[in-house]
């Protein structure tokens, strides 16, 4: 009987990890109250609120953090970004890809890569998705640049 119980919390610890993305020592979770988010979010850091409720983040220097989006006062989406590199450097790609991986240990045996193509106005926008598990990715965006981002959402949002 104590076994399990005992996996029956280790699942319920799994399922709400999946669904939550730390943001500069504050962990947002899918399907959180907005209002709960702004008590979490570090006060010295900037936080731009849109028409829609959605949380824009950046640290006191501007550099992007993240973005909060909400719909109906709850969390749908969040995504961290990683930073951007306006040269080809490989080797920095490559180390903050290997630190965001690493972190997820077992859960990359089932990772799936799927590359993405998006054609606009402005020109052809290519990305590499690499699909951890049900709520999280992340997301290689290539263009004249290379941006990072780390991804939970619901994936009907």
């Amino acid at each position: 009987m104590k076994t399990v119980l005992l996996l029956l919390i280790i699942s319920i610890v799994s399922i709400a990890q999946n669904k939550t993305l730390n943001l500069r020592g504050a962990d947002i979770e899918l399907g959180m109250n907005s209002k709960l988010v702004w008590d979490m979010i570090n006060p010295e850091l900037n936080i731009l609120e849109d028409d829609n409720d959605n949380l824009y983040i950046t640290d006191i220097h501007d550099n992007k953090i993240g973005i909060i989006l909400v719909k109906d006062g709850i969390v749908v989406k969040v995504i961290k970004d990683w930073g951007t590199t306006y040269k080809s450097n490989v080797g920095q790609v490559f180390k903050i890809l290997w630190n965001i991986l690493k972190q997820y240990g077992e859960e990359l045996n089932k990772v799936k890569i799927i590359p993405i193509e998006t054609f606009t106005p402005n020109g052809e926008q290519t990305s590499l998705r690499f699909q951890i598990n049900d709520y999280k990715y992340i997301e290689i965006l290539i263009q004249n640049t290379v941006t990072i981002y780390e991804v939970i959402e619901e994936m009907g949002s």
